[in-house]
């Protein structure tokens, strides 16, 4: 009987060198019901993690600025950002500054961090080797470009 059992691990082993070899593995995998996932990149998890605690900071100080500058009805900027953060899974925003009292310095401050933002996140996207993510940071990336150029209209 032990020899039996053996035997059944080598063959079932050699069917799995065969199926790696011939790049069948997943077939195989499927065949026998398993649902094989891949493990994330640990690289795209550091960029996922660094995206998701930069936005919420982002979004932290569009919030702050809004509430310090109704006038400038910043509400579609945040709603976009607030998107954002949810794509890439939330994080807690850290207190964010002041902005600052005059309203062309808050549109100043805002409109360079939308653009720091958008850089990271292009960056990010260029780096990043989930095409998934890339999609998500290169379209998060395009949307801090359109919130620039929105927050420095009301100059």
């Amino acid at each position: 009987m032990l020899i039996g059992t053996g035997v059944a691990v080598v063959g079932a082993g050699g069917l799995l060198v065969a199926a790696e070899a011939t790049g069948r593995l997943d077939d195989v995998a499927d065949a026998v019901g398993l649902d094989p996932r891949p493990e994330p990149d640990p690289g795209d998890t550091r960029i996922l993690r660094r995206a998701a605690t930069a936005t919420a900071a982002l979004l932290a100080g569009v919030e702050s600025t809004a509430a310090a500058h109704p006038e400038l009805a910043l509400d579609p900027v945040a709603a976009i950002v607030r998107e954002q953060l949810a794509a890439l899974g939330g994080a807690t925003p850290p207190a964010s500054p002041a902005p600052p009292a005059d309203v062309a310095a808050a549109v100043d401050a805002l409109a360079t961090a939308l653009d720091a933002a958008r850089t990271d996140r292009r960056r990010d996207a260029l780096a990043a080797g989930s095409p998934a993510l890339v999609r998500v940071l290169a379209s998060m990336s395009a949307g801090h470009a359109q919130g620039v150029r929105a927050v420095r209209g009301l100059r």
